[in-house]
């Protein structure tokens, strides 16, 4: 009897790549089972070697293994989507293909019924143990499946809820539109209707950009916007739009891109704050610090210009119309003391005089003389002197060119009232990497830690006769610019200032986005 059931279990090990071919196909799935018979056939092979292993192995080993090799068997199946049933079919067709050989055996050779008997058992028995713990990973599988489900149906029910508690409170507080990727309008909420003074109606389906262009940027302004949100950027900044009726308002805006799964943008939405009284009070303050600009220059000034209106004067007294050479000498000293006096005026007006907020390509250097000839003669009256560095002659910024004037104006002035009994002030200029460093460093009498923490509070000053509105403006100002300002400040041995401005464009905004700063070091 053992003799028997050793060699039919040796000959289903050697045959088992032959049992795997000979499993007949699924019913109805013919074409699809090829794959199925790939993905498992080594499965099935082993298996197939644990039943041939059944007839005359340690019965407890045959065992451990098949149970081992069922519940690998069934993660692996279920992890490949193949269906229980289908897994079933290899396992059970199997076991009749065996069942088939031992009839085979039977009809070459005597076998007692008592051996045949054995061998049904011991087959039977490892197949349904196969069978049943293939069928419990499946089940575990299920309820696991089911488990899952019903948590993340929990969570999606909260991000639902989530979601539309977002989507009320961006509607009732904030200005909001959703447009596709043409920039058309899909949806709008009331705040947008009403600032813009359109009905709904007149707003679906329009170009956002163009319905409420107002001009005050420029094209290059709005094209970088463009650009940014096509690349799937968020933008952040201030823009000036136009009404239905013509009137203008200002709005904090940040618009947000919406991805398809290649990363191009498919919809994106506008996310606003109605900043216009914001504005209309930042341009009250930035044109009352030019007139306190303007009266704390205005004594040296007219130091400066009726210098040269006193050589004028004494000079066309000198003219003699019988004396060319020595006419054409004063008429040249004249000539320069006139552009002089012209320089001066100029200077002054472009400070003086409203106008847009432009942001455009600029020479720094040139204007930092500019600055530096405008201030001399306050420079002169208070025994200072500045010295400017720099290693080129050309340095291009893309900024608002009045403003970056006004802070730098600021700034020199702070420092040379600094200077109570005369001193010196460090001008330099130079780049660094992408950006450019502007540097204001004075020997005079300091500031404490508490002073330079408060720099940039409103009416926070220093001085006897100060506003503290100055440096409040000149870090708006650069903060506008995307820069960044750093102090360093030691009592009775001065301060610096150092300015850090971009050179490409960024007002329209960059996916980091980063707010101006102060950094102090006291």
């Amino acid at each position: 009897m053992e003799d028997f059931r050793r060699a039919l279990g040796i000959k289903i090990m050697n045959d088992r790549m032959q049992f795997v071919e000979s499993i007949p196909p699924i019913e109805n799935l013919e074409a699809e089972f090829s794959d199925y018979t790939k993905k498992v056939s080594p499965w099935v092979e082993t298996f197939l070697g644990y039943l041939g292993e059944g007839l005359f192995g340690d019965d407890g080993t045959v065992k451990l293994k098949m149970e081992k090799w069922a519940d690998a068997f069934g993660k692996r199946a279920s992890n490949c989507n193949i269906p229980l049933d289908h897994c079933l079919h290899f396992i059970l067709k199997s076991r009749m293909l065996i069942y088939q050989l031992i009839e085979n055996e039977t009809e070459s050779k005597p076998v007692l019924n008592i051996q045949l008997i054995e061998c049904f058992k011991v087959i039977t028995a490892l197949t349904e143990l196969a069978a049943n713990t293939v069928v419990s990973i499946y089940t575990q599988t299920i309820r696991d499946t089911q488990n899952a489900l019903q948590l993340t149906n929990k969570y999606l029910d909260i991000s639902i809820a989530d979601l539309n508690n977002m989507k009320n409170v961006l509607y009732e507080a904030t200005i909001f539109t959703l447009t596709d990727k043409n920039d058309r309008i899909l949806q709008v909420n009331d705040h947008f209707c009403r600032i813009t003074k359109y009905d709904r109606s007149e707003l679906i389906g329009q170009d956002h950009g163009k319905l409420v262009f107002s001009g005050v940027h420029s094209e290059e302004f709005v094209q970088n916007i463009k650009h940014e949100i096509q690349c799937g950027r968020v933008w952040k900044g201030e823009i000036c739009n136009k009404a239905k009726d013509g009137s203008l308002y200002w709005v904090d805006t940040t618009i947000i891109p919406f991805l398809d799964q290649d990363g191009e943008t498919y919809q994106h939405i506008s996310i606003q704050y109605d900043v216009t009284e914001k504005k209309k009070t930042e341009d009250i303050l930035l044109k009352s610090e030019k007139v306190s600009l303007i009266g704390e220059l205005a004594a040296g000034i007219a130091h400066e210009i009726r210098n040269p209106l006193t050589s004028i004067g004494g000079l066309v007294q000198l003219i003699d119309e019988l004396n060319p050479e020595k006419n054409a000498f004063f008429k040249e000293i004249i000539l320069t003391e006139i552009n002089r006096i012209n320089f001066i005026v100029s200077e002054l007006m472009v400070l003086a005089k409203p106008h847009a907020v432009y942001f455009s390509w600029f020479n720094i250097i040139e204007s930092t003389r500019n600055v530096i000839e405008l201030l001399q003669p306050e420079v002169n009256l208070r025994n200072v002197a500045i010295v400017f560095e720099t290693d080129d002659e050309v340095i291009e910024v893309y900024g608002e060119k009045n403003q970056l004037t006004q802070v730098m104006i600021n700034l020199l002035k702070n420092a040379i009232e600094a200077l109570s009994s005369g001193g010196y002030i460090k001008l330099s200029v130079a780049k660094d990497g992408k950006n450019v460093l502007l540097t204001i460093q004075d020997n005079g009498i300091g500031m404490t830690d508490e002073q330079v923490k408060k720099l940039g509070e409103p009416f926070f000053t220093t001085k006897s006769n100060g506003t503290g509105l100055g440096l409040m403006i000149c870090f708006k100002i650069i903060q506008n610019h995307k820069g960044t300002v750093q102090v360093e400040s030691e009592q009775e041995k001065g301060t610096t200032f150092t300015i850090t401005l971009p050179t490409r464009p960024q007002i329209a905004g960059q996916p980091e986005s980063s707010e101006a700063g102060l950094s102090i070091t006291s």
